[in-house]
C-alpha cells in the first residue's frame, strides 16, 4: 500500500494513501507490506473510525488514536507513543473562584516543553508524537474544565473528582493539596438497611458509582462501586444523618470530601426525609421506595441509577420461594472447585530490537513502579533482569500497561468468584430466596398429573424433523405426560436442540388450545448472542403464527414494558419489588430474555406462572449457590427444559445445578452428591454409574432424565471430520528463545509463569511490531503453517474458521490475510468486544460470501451459538486448555447444515531438539485423554493440579534431562 498520510483534525486523525494514485479505503487491506492497515479497519468496523464521502480517507476519532497499543502505532506507520513525562498542576486554591488546572509535558532535567496539541496529536519541536490514554483522556477534561463557568467550589471539586479517577500513578500532581485530596464523586447510590438501637427498621445511604464492565464474552454488566473505604463511609452516613438538608459536598475526615452529583442529591433529599420519620413511616418507605423515589426525582430519574434494599414479601410467587430477604453469599466447602488454572493470553514481554524480554504477568506492576520512578528522575533505562535493561519513557510505560490488560487471568468460575462479580451490590440485594437443596433436601416435587392428549398435538412445522430430532420430541412429550416437571436435553452441539425445543413448545401450544387451558405464556432464556437467533428459527422453522405474540424483555426493549419507562436495569434487586407490567409479559404468547435480565428482574418475571420455560445454554446455571442460578431456581414454570451441549465442563457439581432445576431432590443434597461423584471424580467407574443413572429410564419407567446424543451416531447424512495434525519445526528465533525458557528456568520461577513462557513462545516468540509481515509470519512455525493451510483451502474456494486469543494478532491478521490472498473484503471478527447484534449481522455477511474466505474468532465469545455451515474448515492456531471448549468452536461448522467434509487443522510447533517434549505435542496428548473421558461417561474437561503438573515436568523436566543426555 501507499505510504499512509495522517492529517490532524478537530474531530480526528484523517488518513489517507499517498502516491500518484491514492486508494479506496475498501482496498487499504490488499496492498503494501505495512500491518497496520488491519488495525484500522478494526477501528472502522468498531464504530471508532468513519469512512469520507470520497471512499478515499478514513477519519479516526481521537479517542481510537488514543486507544491505540505503542505497537500498533509503529504498524499503522504513526509517530510513537510520547515519550514525556505528563504533570498537574493547580493555578490558585481549589477554594478560590479563578481556580484552573495545567499540564505540561515535561523532560529530562524537569525542563517543560512547548507542545502543539490537536486531539490526540502532539507536535513538540518539529517531531510528532501521539498522546495515549489515559493522558489524552485526561488531557481533554482538563481543557474542558477551564473552559467551563465553574463558579462555585462544589462544581469545580465535582470536576476535578471526576478527572482524578482516571489520573494514573505515574502522573505528577505538583500541587500538594490538589495531590492529596481525594474527592469521590457519588453518581450512584444504594440504602443499607438495618435495626437500630430502638429495635426499629432504619437505613443508611451507601455512595459510590455505576459501571458499566464488558464480560469476557462481551456482554454488559452493571457494576456498583462502592466510592469510599468503610471508615469514610459511616463519616459520611452520620454526617448525611446529622445536618438538616442534602449538601452538595461533604467533608469525610483526612482531606476526603464526596461531591453528590445532581440527581443522587435530589434523591438523598427523598432518603433523608424518610430518615426522620417514624418507624411505621420508615418502613412504608422501604416497602415502596422506588415510588417515594420517583415522586421526589420527577423528570429527573430518567438519569438516576439506584440500587436500593428493603425487606418485603408477597405472594404470587413459585412454592420453592420461601420469602424475600438480603442475599448472603454461600459458602459451600464439599464442592469440589474446579480446578482449571487460568492461562493469560499469549503476550508477555517486550520486544526491543531483535531480542524479546520475557516478563512474568505477576512481575509486570512492579516494573511499572520503577519506570514511573526512573522518568521522574530522568533515568534512560531501568534495568529489569541481569544485563537487561529497558528505555525508561511513557512509550514504554504505556507498553506496560498494555501486558498488564492482556494478562489478566481468566478466573476460574467458582461459584464465590461469579457470586462477587454477577451484580450490582453484592451483599446487599433483595432476591427471591428459594428453599435449597445444598447441604440437605429442602424441597422435592411430586409428579404432577397432566392429561396424555400433549402426544396427539402435532407441532406446527413447515421442516421436516431428522429422526433423532423426532426421538428427541416424543422423549419430552413423554416426560409431559408422566407429569415430570422437566428435563435435561444435552445432544452433542449442532444436533439441532433449537428446532427440537421450538417443534416441543408448539406442541404445547397446539394441545392448550385444542383442551381451551388457560393461556399461560412461555419463556425462553439465553444468552444475548443467542436471542435473534431464536427468532430467526422460529420464523424459519414454525408454519403460520407459530407459537403466536413473542415479547422480547431484554436490552433496550425492556423500557417498553417498565412501569415506570425511566427505571433502569437491576432496580429491582434493590426495591424488591416487581419493576415491569407484569400484565404485559402475561399476556404474551412466549417471552425471549437473557439470563442477566432474569436474575435483575426476578420479582416480576417470578410473579408468572409460565407454562414451560426453556434455558438455551444451560451451564450459565451450572454453578449452585450464585444469584443467577437461584432466580432460575425461583421461577413458577410448570415444565423446564435445559439444554446443553457441556452438562460436565469443569466439575460433576455442574450438572447437579442443573437437574435441581430439572427435578430437585432425585441426586440428593449437593453435599451428598459431591460426597459421592467428586471425591473420585477420577473414577471413570463412579462417574459411569452417574452417567448411567442420567442416561436410562427408573424404577417406574419414566423416561430417562438427560437425553445426550452424539452427531456422528446420530446423524448419517452428516458428513465425514477429519483430523489434521500438523506438526511443524520450529524455525531457529523461535527455537531459540523456547531453548532459553526450558534451559534457563530460574530459581523461584513457578511452574505456571514457565508454562505460560512456553505457551506464549509456542505461538510466536516476538511481539507485533514487526515492519515485514513475511518475516514477522515466518518467525512462528505455527502462524507459517496456518498460512500454508489456508493456500490449500483457497485453492479450492472454500472458507475456514480461524481461531485465535490474542486482540492484536487478529488485527494484525485482518490485512495480513487479505493481502497474501487478495480477498475482494475485509477479513470478519468476532470477539468478546463485537454485541449480539453486530454478532449476528457478521455471521449473515460470511455466510452469504462467495468462494474463499477467513472468519477470525476468539474462542470463547466466538465459541457459542453460532451456526457457520458456510465454512468446512476449521483452524485452532490459539488452543484453549478445555477441550469442551475446542469442541464447541469446532462445532461451530460441523452440525445440521454442514454437507461438505469438516477438515480441523491443529498447528503444533515442535522444537528441533526437544522433540515429543515440546509443549504443543503435550498439551495436545492431554486434551485428547480428557477428551475421551468426557464423551464416554461425562468426566470433567477441565485441567487439574495433576494434569499441570504433569505438562509441567513432560515440558520442561524431562526435556531438560534428554538435552542433558544428548
Amino acid at each position: 500500500m501507499s505510504i499512509l498520510i495522517f492529517e490532524p483534525k478537530h474531530a480526528g486523525l484523517l488518513v489517507r494513501t499517498g502516491g500518484e494514485r491514492p486508494l479506496p479505503v475498501e482496498e487499504w487491506t490488499l496492498h503494501g507490506e505495512d500491518l497496520g492497515a488491519g488495525t484500522l479497519m478494526r477501528l472502522r468496523d468498531d464504530g471508532q473510525a468513519v469512512g469520507q464521502e470520497d471512499g478515499f480517507g478514513l477519519l479516526v476519532f481521537w479517542q481510537g488514536v488514543a486507544g491505540l497499543t505503542a505497537s500498533e502505532l509503529r504498524n499503522i506507520g504513526l509517530p510513537n507513543a510520547m515519550p514525556f513525562a505528563f504533570e498537574i498542576t493547580a493555578r490558585s486554591a481549589i477554594h478560590s473562584s479563578d481556580f484552573k488546572l495545567h499540564y505540561d509535558y515535561i523532560e529530562k532535567g524537569r525542563r517543560k516543553l512547548g507542545v502543539n496539541r490537536v486531539g490526540a496529536w502532539l507536535c513538540v519541536g518539529g517531531m510528532d508524537y501521539v498522546l495515549l490514554n489515559p493522558l489524552y483522556e485526561i488531557a481533554e477534561a482538563i481543557d474542558e474544565f477551564n473552559q467551563a463557568d465553574l463558579t462555585d467550589l462544589e462544581t469545580r471539586m465535582l470536576h476535578w473528582g471526576q478527572i482524578a479517577e482516571i489520573v494514573p500513578e505515574s502522573t505528577m500532581i505538583r500541587d500538594n493539596n490538589l495531590r492529596s485530596m481525594r474527592i469521590v464523586v457519588a453518581s450512584s447510590f444504594e440504602l443499607q438497611p438495618f435495626i437500630n438501637e430502638r429495635d426499629e427498621p432504619d437505613f443508611d445511604p451507601l455512595v459510590g458509582r455505576h459501571e458499566i464492565r464488558t464480560t469476557e464474552a462481551g456482554a454488559e454488566e452493571q457494576v456498583f462501586a462502592r466510592g469510599l473505604p468503610p471508615a469514610r463511609q459511616k463519616s459520611f452516613a452520620n454526617k448525611f444523618r446529622s445536618l438538616r438538608s442534602v449538601k452538595h459536598r461533604y467533608a469525610v475526615g483526612g482531606n476526603n470530601f464526596v461531591v453528590l452529583t445532581r440527581e443522587v442529591e435530589t434523591a438523598l433529599g427523598a432518603v433523608q426525609r424518610a430518615q426522620r420519620g417514624t418507624a411505621a413511616e420508615r418502613r412504608d418507605f422501604l416497602k415502596n421506595v422506588s415510588g417515594y423515589l420517583r415522586g421526589a426525582l420527577e423528570a429527573d430519574v430518567e438519569d438516576l441509577e439506584v440500587d436500593l434494599d428493603r425487606v418485603f414479601h408477597d405472594d404470587g410467587l413459585s412454592d420453592r420461594v420461601r420469602g424475600i430477604g438480603i442475599w448472603e453469599d454461600r459458602a459451600l466447602p464439599w464442592v469440589k472447585q474446579a480446578s482449571e488454572p487460568w492461562m493469560p493470553p499469549e503476550q508477555v514481554g517486550l520486544r526491543l530490537g531483535s531480542q524479546t524480554i520475557l516478563i512474568a504477568p505477576e512481575d509486570l506492576p512492579s516494573i511499572r513502579r520503577q519506570i514511573e520512578g526512573a522518568v521522574e528522575n530522568g533515568d534512560p533505562v531501568v534495568q529489569v533482569a541481569e544485563g537487561t535493561s529497558i528505555p525508561a519513557n511513557t512509550a514504554t510505560l504505556a507498553a506496560i500497561d498494555e501486558l498488564i490488560r492482556s494478562s489478566q487471568p481468566v478466573q476460574r468460575r467458582g461459584h464465590g468468584e461469579e457470586s462477587r462479580r454477577e451484580v450490582a451490590a453484592s451483599d446487599s440485594a433483595q432476591i427471591l430466596q428459594v428453599i435449597d437443596n445444598l447441604e440437605t433436601i429442602g424441597y422435592l416435587r411430586e409428579r404432577k398429573v397432566r392429561q396424555p392428549g400433549i402426544r396427539e398435538a402435532a407441532p406446527k412445522l413447515r421442516t421436516t424433523l431428522l429422526p433423532h430430532q423426532v426421538e428427541a420430541l416424543g422423549w419430552l412429550c413423554e416426560h409431559w405426560c408422566t407429569g415430570s416437571w422437566g428435563a435435561l436435553l444435552a445432544d452433542d452441539m449442532g444436533l439441532g436442540k433449537t428446532l427440537a425445543a421450538l417443534a416441543f413448545l408448539s406442541c404445547i401450544q397446539v394441545y392448550v388450545r385444542a383442551q381451551d387451558l388457560e393461556p399461560r405464556p412461555l419463556l425462553v432464556v439465553a444468552p444475548t448472542g443467542l436471542l435473534r437467533n431464536w427468532q430467526d428459527e422460529h420464523d424459519k422453522h414454525l408454519s403460520g403464527i407459530g407459537l403466536g405474540r413473542a415479547i422480547a424483555a431484554h436490552g433496550p426493549a425492556l423500557r417498553r414494558i417498565r412501569r415506570c419507562s425511566s427505571m433502569k436495569r437491576g432496580t429491582e434487586l434493590g426495591v424488591g419489588q416487581p419493576s415491569l407490567k407484569i400484565e404485559v409479559l402475561k399476556s404474551a404468547d412466549w417471552v425471549l430474555t437473557t439470563y442477566e435480565t432474569l436474575r435483575d428482574y426476578q420479582h416480576s418475571f417470578g410473579r408468572i406462572r409460565w407454562r414451560a420455560g426453556v434455558f438455551d445454554e444451560a451451564q450459565k446455571i451450572k454453578n449452585p449457590g450464585i444469584r443467577l442460578t437461584e432466580a432460575a431456581l425461583a421461577m413458577d414454570i410448570d415444565f423446564a427444559l435445559l439444554m446443553t451441549g457441556t452438562p460436565v465442563e469443569n466439575r460433576p457439581a455442574d450438572i447437579w445445578s442443573l437437574l435441581d432445576r430439572v427435578e430437585p431432590g432425585r441426586f440428593g443434597s449437593l453435599k451428598n452428591f459431591s460426597a459421592r461423584y467428586e471425591s473420585k471424580s477420577d473414577s471413570a467407574s463412579t462417574l459411569a454409574e452417574l452417567h448411567h443413572a442420567l442416561t436410562q429410564s427408573d424404577r417406574r419407567r419414566n423416561p430417562a432424565l438427560m437425553l445426550r446424543r452424539l452427531k456422528e451416531d446420530r446423524i448419517p447424512r452428516l458428513p465425514k471430520k477429519v483430523i489434521h495434525k500438523r506438526t511443524v519445526e520450529m524455525p531457529p528465533s523461535q527455537a531459540q528463545a523456547y531453548a532459553r525458557i526450558v534451559l534457563g528456568r530460574q530459581e523461584g520461577q513457578s511452574m505456571l509463569q514457565s508454562l505460560h513462557y512456553l505457551r506464549s513462545i509456542s505461538l510466536h516468540p516476538g511481539t507485533l511490531d514487526a515492519t515485514d509481515l513475511d518475516a514477522f509470519i515466518g518467525e512462528s512455525a505455527r502462524l507459517s503453517e496456518t498460512f500454508e493451510i489456508l493456500k490449500e483451502i483457497a485453492a479450492k474456494g472454500e472458507k475456514a474458521l480461524l481461531f485465535l486469543e490474542s486482540r492484536e494478532l487478529q488485527s494484525f491478521l485482518i490485512g495480513a490475510l487479505r493481502r497474501k490472498f487478495q480477498l475482494p473484503e475485509d477479513v470478519l471478527v468476532i470477539n468478546g468486544a463485537v454485541s449480539g447484534q453486530v454478532r449476528k449481522a457478521r455471521v449473515d455477511t460470511f455466510q452469504a460470501r462467495r468462494g474463499f474466505d477467513v472468519m477470525i474468532l476468539s474462542p470463547r465469545a466466538g465459541g457459542v451459538g453460532l451456526t457457520l455451515t458456510a465454512a468446512n474448515h476449521v483452524i485452532h492456531l490459539s488452543r484453549w486448555w478445555n477441550p469442551a471448549v475446542e469442541d464447541q468452536c469446532t462445532d461451530r461448522v460441523y452440525r445440521i447444515g454442514q454437507h461438505r467434509t469438516v477438515n480441523v487443522y491443529l498447528p503444533l510447533a515442535v522444537h528441533p531438539s526437544f522433540g515429543e517434549f515440546s509443549f504443543d505435542l503435550k498439551l495436545d496428548g492431554l486434551m485428547e485423554r480428557k477428551r475421551e473421558m468426557n464423551r464416554q461417561v461425562l468426566a470433567p474437561c477441565g485441567a487439574t493440579s495433576a494434569d499441570v503438573s504433569a505438562l509441567f515436568h513432560s515440558t520442561l523436566t524431562e526435556a531438560s534431562n534428554a538435552w542433558d543426555t544428548d
